[in-house]
């Protein structure tokens, strides 16, 4: 369906107050909502979008070896119980 330019005429004289915008819908992710949130956390820091990726990957290199020490940790400690007379 086109609208031409008498259609938009005719609404605008019919309601001159009402003119529908287009809104442009920005997407924004869940690695975009956690970028904000580092850089509202740091705002001392000079981050910039293209080292998103770099920092992302940093985070769970940490993650990740917290997790393997956690995981050793708890092992550690049922073998110590587990030998416990």
């Amino acid at each position: 369906m086109e609208i031409n330019d008498d259609d938009i005429t005719f609404h605008l004289l019919a309601n001159p107050i009402k003119l529908k915008k287009k809104e442009k819908k920005e997407i924004i992710t869940e690695d975009d909502e956690l970028f904000m949130k580092i850089k509202k956390r740091y705002p001392g820091m000079l981050l910039f979008n293209s080292n998103k990726v770099e920092i992302y990957t940093k985070i769970e290199s940490i993650l990740i070896d917290i997790t393997i020490s956690n995981i050793i940790e708890n092992l550690v400690r049922e073998i110590e119980y587990e030998l416990l007379p």
